[in-house]
């Protein structure tokens, strides 16, 4: 190996071993749900070059990029189901050319959606059935117990967000939770306190 070599090979041990050091003193406090076929997160901010080819890709526009300033996450890709919901028609998956999004991460990790029920406006009483109505999979993923109020089936839930884009409370009610399939609950996916 050359002395030029080696110095080269030096300074980009030392760069990798800086920036890896950097992301774990500064990581940030949020949790981002990111676009479908992402895996783990440090694998998937390590992968991702910003490019924002996948934020382009995507139909219905749920996808944008992060606003907070922090030297890692700034500009990635993230869902916002105050813009939309998701088609899971994966066309960010297949315009993502740096591998941050994979298919075989779709059989890998699950997401589904979960109501946290001292949000929800029919648990106070309130007359609203918007995640229901919104549902692809009506009386499968979400049901409603008494004709009010609205149960969460995990197994079913496919995802796609319609019902937090459909949620008026601020914040919303339901969020979406992404796990690994081996983590399989039994079903019902409601928060209380």
């Amino acid at each position: 190996m050359s002395r030029r070599s080696f110095f080269k090979l030096l300074g980009k041990s030392i760069a990798q071993a800086a920036a890896e050091f950097t992301y774990e003193a500064t990581k940030p406090n949020r949790v981002y749900l990111r676009p479908p076929g992402s895996g783990e997160e440090d694998e998937f901010l390590k992968l991702c070059t910003k490019c924002k080819t996948c934020i382009s890709a995507c139909p219905t526009g749920v996808l944008e990029t992060v606003k907070e300033m922090h030297p890692v996450v700034f500009e990635t890709p993230v869902m916002n189901f105050d813009n939309n919901y998701c088609e899971r028609c994966y066309s960010c998956i297949e315009a993502c050319k740096s591998g941050a999004l994979k298919k075989e991460n779709l059989e890998k990790y699950r997401v589904y959606a979960k109501l946290i029920v001292q949000r929800c406006v029919a648990y106070q009483d309130v007359f609203c059935q918007s995640c229901y109505w919104s549902c692809p999979k009506i009386d499968k993923a979400i049901t409603l117990k008494d004709f009010a109020y609205p149960e969460f089936n995990s197994q079913e839930c496919t995802g796609c967000g319609r019902c937090i884009h459909a949620c008026p409370t601020n914040p919303k009610a339901i969020e979406l939770v992404k796990e690994k399939n081996e983590d399989k609950g039994s079903g019902s996916s409601q928060e209380r306190d």
